[in-house]
């Protein structure tokens, strides 16, 4: 049986078709102003209402994002199928602001009851989750309730001249052994976070100093006391044409974390994000 709509277009003269088609190409024209460059695009965010629903019920504060978009230019250069990261800190309170350490962070400074604080090309920021959903494909991973190392680290290795007190206790917790639980580690989580905005952008990709951070480098340099957890290490990859060590969005969801939500754009084919705590549908 037809739907009405078709039975309806049916029934128009080729004139009324015409008009009809020209206004739905008409309709999906952008034009941008500066500069000046007219693009076709009869698609739209493939994170669609839905999703967007999901997410505000499944997601909790720590959780890790990752998301990309269909064809955008830095989609091809990124390495993997995820080319963002951001976290989710929940809720933040006007008495959070005492946590900013710059002007350029208390004017980027923002309250709200679901956050997610990233850096892009502007630098590191804050914003509703909201916001930071319209992409093409997102996923959700999370540490566990309770975890331990899963492999002794050697002091060595660790630079612990980017550590606070506070982080130097947690790492040496979790590698002499102890199970540690993450409504313990969060506050530490949560404020190394907002320390960060309004930090620059790290074009240079440097992983060894954090005075910039990228997208990836900013979720790393907040959780980097629970390497011995989820054993994340700058890698040599290629980005933008250079080879560069660092850790790419995409290595997120191939570590220890728990990977609990995805969006229904997310390629079946795609293994690394496969779902440990599925959320029902």
């Amino acid at each position: 049986m037809q739907s009405l709509g078709l039975r309806e277009e049916n029934n128009m003269s080729i004139s009324d078709k015409l008009k009809a088609g020209f206004l739905r190409v008409f309709g999906d024209i952008k034009v941008f102003k500066w500069p000046m460059f007219v693009l076709y695009d009869p698609g739209s965010y493939k994170v669609k209402g839905e999703d967007m629903r999901e997410v505000i019920e499944v997601i909790e504060p720590g959780d890790i994002l990752l998301r990309a978009y269909d064809n955008y230019l830095d989609g091809y250069f990124i390495p993997g199928y995820f080319s963002h990261a951001g976290l989710y800190v929940g809720k933040v309170a006007e008495d959070d602001k005492k946590l900013i350490r710059t002007r350029e962070g208390e004017k980027l400074f923002r309250t709200g009851s679901q956050m997610v604080i990233h850096a892009m090309a502007e630098g590191v920021f804050m914003e509703d989750i909201l916001n930071f959903c319209r992409c093409d494909r997102m996923a959700i991973l999370r540490f566990p309730k309770q975890f331990n190392a899963v492999k002794k680290l050697s002091e060595k290795d660790v630079n612990f001249e980017q550590f606070n007190d506070r982080e130097k206790e947690l790492f040496a917790r979790l590698n002499n052994g102890e199970t540690l639980q993450f409504s313990d580690v969060f506050r530490t989580v949560f404020e190394l976070a907002l320390q960060q905005i309004g930090k620059g952008y790290d074009f240079d990709f440097d992983f060894k100093k954090y005075n910039n951070l990228s997208c990836s480098e900013f979720v790393y340099f907040c959780v980097k006391s629970m390497e011995g957890f989820h054993k994340l290490k700058p890698m040599e990859k290629k980005v933008f044409m250079f080879s560069k060590s660092i850790i790419a969005p995409e290595a997120f969801a191939q570590t220890t974390f728990q990977k609990v939500w995805q969006s229904r754009s997310v390629s079946k084919k795609y293994k690394q994000c496969n779902l440990t705590n599925p959320n029902p549908r």
